[in-house]
């Protein structure tokens, strides 16, 4: 599983890879259907599950974070 960090934001995260943020942060999602199926660290339960177009903001190590479900995988930026 490859890792893209914060530094490289704004990022496209693809299926089976992992954004690291700030904090240590690790942010990753399944495809569900249709939908992304977003997990934060280590849960098993889906925070958010977002269908293309659709946003969802994730606060973590003092920062804040965009994430936009687009065809193509998660579009993940620092707000």
């Amino acid at each position: 599983m490859s890792t893209q960090s914060a530094t490289t934001l704004p990022l496209l995260l693809i299926e089976g890879e992992l954004a690291r943020l700030a904090g240590d942060t690790q942010l990753r999602y399944e495809e569900n259907g249709g939908a992304k199926d977003i997990f934060v660290n280590d849960e098993w339960s889906a925070r958010a599950s977002l269908f293309p177009g659709m946003d969802w903001e994730l606060e973590c190590g003092g920062c804040t974070y965009g994430v936009i479900a687009e065809e193509a995988g998660l579009r993940v930026e620092k707000r």
